[in-house]
């Protein structure tokens, strides 16, 4: 029996031509086939009332939070930076009931990208609302190569489940200008950029599956990537457990 994975959708906010009479949820097409492979039923959460998260969370074995805008920084008290891009304020209060759900019902979480940060934000972290405006930041972070090929190493702590999944260091895409700035309530960061900013996430909770990354393993699937499949392969076997 396939587990049932819970995808939360994003919104489309720039008018398409033809479907211009309309606003458009969507998901990447390779989150859903990265799930459906590595074993698991994609099922996709439009955002919507937040009082429908605890109903999604017990409908579901397991949830992926996927990339897409900005976090709002209004949901971690603070006032935006002239950097922020585009946000979509009813997505992360969905989304951050929906994780709170779901962690009371200790069901597994993946995250990526955007994902990870709105974990963090959901637990009472923040971020770093533009991370290239910092001098800490040496590297580049949004990459302008396609991102189906890795650009960075990430450095990942030994006691962790990505470390044994992954190893000591991996290469990965990069797509994003915000990044965790105070790790939210019962995570803790197991992976490093050379720069120093958190790639990777886990619960401090044994009985709490999280796998939070800032890269985007999804795309990186395109390429068939083994380092990749792994962690699609393991959230899905984590929810077959639920």
């Amino acid at each position: 029996m396939r587990p049932i994975i819970g995808i939360v959708t994003s919104q489309l906010n720039e008018q398409i031509k033809e479907l211009s009479y309309t606003e458009i949820a969507y998901t990447p097409l390779e989150t859903i086939e990265g799930i459906y492979k590595a074993g698991g039923s994609p099922f996709l959460l439009p955002i919507t009332d937040k009082k429908l998260a605890k109903q999604y969370a017990k409908e579901i074995d397991g949830l992926v939070l996927s990339g897409g805008h900005d976090v709002s920084p209004i949901f971690y008290g603070e006032e935006p930076s002239p950097n922020l891009k585009e946000t979509l304020p009813p997505r992360d209060e969905f989304e951050i009931e929906l994780v709170k759900e779901i962690l009371i019902l200790q069901k597994p979480i993946f995250a990526i990208c955007r994902g990870l940060q709105i974990l963090n934000v959901a637990l009472g972290g923040n971020l770093h609302q533009d991370i290239d405006s910092l001098d800490k930041t040496r590297i580049k972070h949004l990459q302008t190569t396609h991102p189906k090929f890795s650009s960075h190493s990430v450095n990942i702590e030994k006691d962790s489940l990505l470390y044994k999944l992954l190893g000591k260091t991996t290469l990965v895409n990069t797509l994003h200008h915000q990044a965790i700035k105070t790790l939210g309530q019962d995570l803790i960061a197991t992976a490093f950029s050379s720069d120093g900013y958190i790639e990777a996430v886990e619960s401090k909770i044994p009985e709490q599956y999280i796998m939070a990354v800032q890269w985007h393993p999804e795309i990186l699937l395109i390429n068939d990537n083994e380092e990749a499949k792994k962690l699609f392969s393991n959230f899905v076997e984590n929810c077959k457990k639920k």
